[in-house]
């Protein structure tokens, strides 16, 4: 190989110089993602504390629930629009069985 003239590179330089471009990019994308994964779980935490559901049914584990009641009470906290349709729905229920 020839340096006189700076024209032939030594290829071993070529290589170290390849792996470290390419390290350096792993490094850089692992770091990304690090701030990409705590950004998404801090919204999912604040938009927990925002947003919560809370309904009126307390559930002691030596008492029986009804449940078709105790959902239709959350669905009726959630949204009292399908309230009818809800209604509806139960009273089938209960003339078929």
């Amino acid at each position: 190989m020839s340096n006189n003239n700076g024209n032939l590179k030594n290829p071993a330089m070529i290589n170290k110089k390849g792996q470290v471009g390419e390290s350096v990019t792993w490094i850089v994308v692992t770091i990304l993602l690090i701030v990409i994964l705590l950004v998404f779980i801090y919204a999912a935490t604040a938009l927990a504390k925002v947003k919560s559901l809370k309904t009126d049914i307390k559930a002691n584990l030596g008492d029986s629930v009804d449940w078709v009641s105790s959902k239709t009470q959350m669905a009726y906290s959630i949204s009292s629009d399908n309230k009818n349709k809800i209604q509806e729905w139960i009273s089938q229920k209960t003339e078929d069985g």
